[in-house]
């Protein structure tokens, strides 16, 4: 049987900790292992982090919609900010020079390093 969670946030960074707590919660609760919790935790966090700054570009006012299904198997999670969308096209890789030493750039290559699938 599939369950669900599904939220608002206000594009603020304080607010992301609530939006994984409830993901994760549900998770543990339904017997997905800290591994499994952890890759989903990181995950989010990149993708909520890319919807506040990128999508909503700080705008407080804006909001975040966060929906996850579960199954005994499977987790679905979805991140929707109110911004125009993004290029694909223009994500530079960051395991190669220049952008090996730089801060920044790196959010979606690891959302796709710890997911199995992800859509934009």
């Amino acid at each position: 049987m599939e369950k669900m969670v599904s939220l608002k946030i206000k594009s603020k960074v304080e607010n992301i900790f609530t939006a994984e707590c409830a993901v994760i919660e549900k998770a543990e609760s339904m017997g997905f292992d800290s591994d499994c919790c952890f890759c989903i935790r990181l995950a989010m966090d990149e993708a909520l982090v890319n919807a506040i700054i990128h999508g909503n570009e700080n705008q407080e006012e804006k909001e975040i919609h966060v929906t996850a299904s579960y199954n005994e198997d499977r987790i679905v999670v979805s991140i929707r900010d109110e911004g125009d969308g993004f290029d694909q096209s223009i994500l530079i890789d960051p395991r190669e020079e220049p952008y090996l030493h730089q801060t920044h750039g790196r959010g979606v290559f690891l959302i796709r390093q710890f997911t199995e699938n992800v859509r934009f």
